[in-house]
């Protein structure tokens, strides 16, 4: 088993097998009222939320199901190019910072949580060291906008949906979709990896469903310099109110370069 799944896992539940999913591991959460939120409780994102979907089942339970990533993603020809690239394990750097798709992109693993501020929303997630943060003041994107990881995120509100606008990526991050350490570890990952570049803008609707118990992300990926059309998923969080995150750095994890995509050097 991977180390950074034994270290996420709780003490009854290490002798499963790294494709389980973590939400089995972690306590069920108490039961809630079922009486139907208000437009004002449909928007208290704050609390600790678990990604649904497991290795074995990426889309999770019906009927909050998540999108699968394409099988044949619609690449520019610098797209295809930039995929193959990340897909080979020797260009792969360990710790690398992810971009806000996969920040908010994960089966069964880390969870991340929501902090509201009357400016922002904050977001945290335990596999990552910085945060993004979702400002809801009504500011813009600033003109001299400084290129970076997670990007300038500015959102409002529609009804009972956030809708957040993400653009001043780097185009420096890993791969959008598959397993961080490049591993063959979930039956999504046998598909081609999904680069972003400086060009991505993201395009997020926030809100949710099953009576407040999922978080519902809605993205819609623009990268003109990476997909012909643009990319549209969904994915979901579970509420847990019974769990806080945890500490996690990654190179305290570190993973045997010799595992690429399910096979050792011997091929098995």
């Amino acid at each position: 088993m991977h180390a950074f799944l034994r270290r996420s896992l709780r003490p009854a539940c290490l002798g499963l097998l790294a494709a389980a999913s973590l939400n089995a591991c972690r306590p069920a959460p108490p039961a809630t009222p079922t009486t139907p939120p208000t437009v004002a409780s449909q928007k208290h994102f704050t609390g600790v939320w678990v990604p649904t979907g497991s290795f074995d089942d990426p889309a999770g339970p019906a009927p909050w199901q998540n999108t699968p990533w394409p099988e044949h993603p619609p690449f520019t020809e610098w797209g295809s190019a930039e995929s193959k690239r990340l897909d080979d394990h020797g260009n792969f750097k360990a710790c690398t910072p992810s971009g806000p798709v996969y920040f908010m992109w994960e089966i069964g693993l880390f969870p991340i949580q929501l902090l509201e501020a009357p400016d922002q929303i904050v977001v945290l997630r335990e596999a990552t060291g910085m945060p993004r943060r979702l400002y809801t003041d009504g500011r813009g994107h600033p003109e001299d906008l400084e290129p970076s990881w997670m990007g300038h995120s500015v959102g409002h509100w529609e009804g009972d949906v956030l809708v957040v606008d993400t653009v001043g990526l780097n185009g420096k991050a890993r791969a959008m979709n598959g397993v961080g350490a490049n591993a063959l570890a979930s039956t999504e990952d046998a598909k081609p990896r999904m680069p972003s570049s400086d060009a991505l803008h993201l395009v997020e609707r926030l809100r949710l469903v099953a009576n407040g118990e999922l978080l519902e992300d809605e993205m819609t990926i623009h990268d003109t310099k990476t997909y012909t059309t643009p990319v549209v998923l969904k994915h979901y969080f579970q509420r847990r109110p019974d769990i806080d995150l945890l500490e996690y750095y990654c190179n305290d994890h570190p993973r045997d370069d010799r595992v690429v995509l399910g096979k050792t050097e011997s091929g098995t």
